[in-house]
């Protein structure tokens, strides 16, 4: 018993000594991570990451920070034939340089689905189009994006714009449903349900809507479900006019996908609620049009694009996503205080309140063979590193 006691003793002091204390900021990034209404996936040890940008281009890291360009999904040839039937003025002047806007990367179904924009600047004539590829990895044979056509579409006399798709795969029932957000001003944010089996709406019924500012600006919808809660990301404000941007990312949730989603002050989104979580600084501008990706490792990402000061280049931008005690996105790690204010505490069963001390080690160690393992001891480890000092005055000694 002293052993293992020792054991876990050495290991708690370790970590704390090599423990980064500090509040999470923004990761450092290096390389090509120039991005606009960026989106990112995983694939194997790599992340990629697609924007808006001519033939949509690609980026991809192996660690998140370094990234470099890899190729574009669409070939240096003509433009896909429907794009300029369905929407005559989205392509740029010189015919071969299209710019799509505003991807959307989800894999179910055996096939990568990469949802994009097709539109022109100020209009709700607009489509999502689909493309599909087995892989991600441009070196695999299998390496092929496959035109599926239109997804969603309207016209100058619909009250919605088909911009800005965000796919939702929700497996918290008993069926797994496949949801697609998507809009911009005018009514505002859109919902439409999936088939998986084509990636495309089972129907033609009008969407339901699911956020609006009136006519104001709002677009760029992201979906998460998590314990219980969707949670619907928008973006705010003026975007793409670089150091000038005010763009600006806001957040409510539902117990139900299709709403209502309020904000946390019990606004409802469809009126224009929604609480900000990226905020201008000295050096980026505009932070918005973003995307929430869960990693292997249940770490939640949250990325956006902002423009740098004073270039007005337009830079990826990301930042780990927390979650607070009751369940609300934040940039800031809760602490032991956080649980402790909420009447909450740490597992009954071995601690009995939100102070962490060598007595719950030594509780630890005593019931080892009681069905405790390892994994409560890296639970009370993180605890440890979150509240160890006495002089919280928001945590109890509990002896």
């Amino acid at each position: 018993m002293k052993e293992k006691l020792f054991l876990l003793v050495f290991i708690i002091f370790t970590l704390i000594l090599f423990a980064d204390l500090t509040l999470a900021d923004y990761e450092v990034l290096t390389g090509d991570y120039w991005s606009h209404d960026p989106v990112m996936i995983k694939q194997g040890n790599t992340y990629y990451s697609f924007c808006t940008g001519r033939r949509t281009p690609i980026r991809k890291s192996t660690d998140m920070h370094y990234w470099q360009y890899a190729g574009d999904v669409w070939p240096t040839s003509d433009a896909l034939s429907w794009w300029e039937q369905e929407v005559p003025d989205f392509a740029d002047p010189d015919e071969n340089n299209y710019n799509i806007w505003a991807p959307e990367i989800a894999y179910f179904n055996g096939k990568y689905h990469l949802y994009y924009s097709i539109s022109s600047w100020g209009s709700n004539h607009s489509c999502i189009g689909l493309a599909t590829n087995t892989t991600l990895d441009s070196s695999n044979p299998a390496y092929q994006w496959v035109d599926e056509g239109i997804a969603i579409r309207s016209y100058t006399y619909n009250n919605y714009n088909a911009i800005d798709p965000s796919l939702l795969i929700d497996d918290s029932g008993p069926t797994t449903t496949y949801w697609l957000a998507f809009g911009s001003f005018w009514s505002g944010i859109k919902l439409k349900e999936i088939d998986p089996a084509t990636g495309k709406p089972f129907n033609t019924v009008a969407p339901m809507g699911i956020a609006s500012r009136g006519g104001g600006a709002i677009e760029a919808p992201c979906l998460v479900y998590r314990n219980g809660y969707y949670y619907l990301f928008v973006s705010f404000d003026a975007c793409c006019a670089g150091t000038s941007s005010t763009y600006n990312v806001r957040y409510g949730r539902a117990t139900d996908v299709t709403g209502p989603y309020l904000d946390e002050d019990g606004i409802s989104m469809m009126y224009g609620g929604g609480t900000q979580i990226t905020w201008p600084d000295d050096d980026w501008k505009g932070p918005g049009h973003n995307d929430v990706l869960l990693d292997d490792d249940g770490r939640y990402w949250l990325l956006h694009h902002a423009y740098a000061v004073p270039s007005g280049w337009a830079g990826l931008r990301i930042h780990e996503l927390f979650w607070t005690p009751d369940g609300w996105p934040s940039f800031t790690e809760p602490t032991c205080a956080d649980v402790h204010n909420l009447g909450a505490a740490l597992p009954s069963d071995w601690v009995q309140d939100c102070y962490v001390d060598f007595h719950d080690l030594l509780f630890l160690a005593e019931n080892w063979s009681n069905g405790y393992d390892l994994q409560d001891f890296a639970d009370l480890a993180e605890y440890w590193l979150q509240c160890n000092e006495p002089s919280d005055g928001n945590c109890i000694m509990n002896w």
